[in-house]
């Protein structure tokens, strides 16, 4: 009896796992070429290439309603049914929209932090790992190394202090609108 109940258990699963495959095999070997028309691949969204150019429209004048169709050539083509491909479905779900993700503005502790970074370059404390860095509990923290301090004043080594009011002063002066 659980042997019987196994084998129709495991038969289930392989019907499953086999019609899953069979519609993902169909959505790769659909044509693609109607639905890149309607919309332009995820790729081309995020490079924002031009749309490819429409073919020039001819126009053609009415056919007469009593001429009966004579021949395959007269007709009209057939319909196409809008197909889904779960294969492109899962492709836009899985891919961030870039359009809607913009970076939010830095804060001032943040463009302090990158005029502090270009000054390290050229000084003898790069190698000390320092960085400005504001957190929304606890305000602006300066970090030397793994060491945090709350603000400027509580750096015990004065070079640095000095080098981040000199950093200060730069955004100052950067920020501040000539008259």
């Amino acid at each position: 009896m659980n042997a019987n109940i196994m084998l129709i258990v495991v038969g289930l699963i392989g019907i499953a796992i086999g019609f899953a495959l069979g519609v993902a095999l169909m959505s790769l070997r659909s044509p693609q070429a109607e639905e890149d028309e309607k919309e332009p691949a995820p790729l081309q969204k995020r490079i924002q290439t031009p749309p490819p150019k429409a073919p020039p429209t001819v126009d053609v004048a009415p056919r007469p309603v009593s001429k009966p169709v004579s021949s395959f050539e007269d007709s009209p083509p057939p319909q196409q049914r809008p197909t889904i491909k779960p294969a492109n479905v899962l492709a836009r779900v899985l891919q961030p929209d870039l359009s809607a993700a913009q970076a939010p503005p830095k804060s001032i502790a943040a463009q302090i932090d990158e005029i502090l970074q270009e000054m390290l370059e050229d000084s003898h404390l790069d190698s000390r790992g320092i960085r400005l860095m504001e957190f929304p509990n606890r305000g602006l923290v300066v970090m030397v190394g793994l060491d945090q301090y709350e603000g400027v004043d509580a750096v015990p080594d004065e070079n640095i202090r000095k080098l981040i009011r000199s950093a200060v002063h730069e955004w100052e002066r950067r920020n501040t609108p000539s008259s």
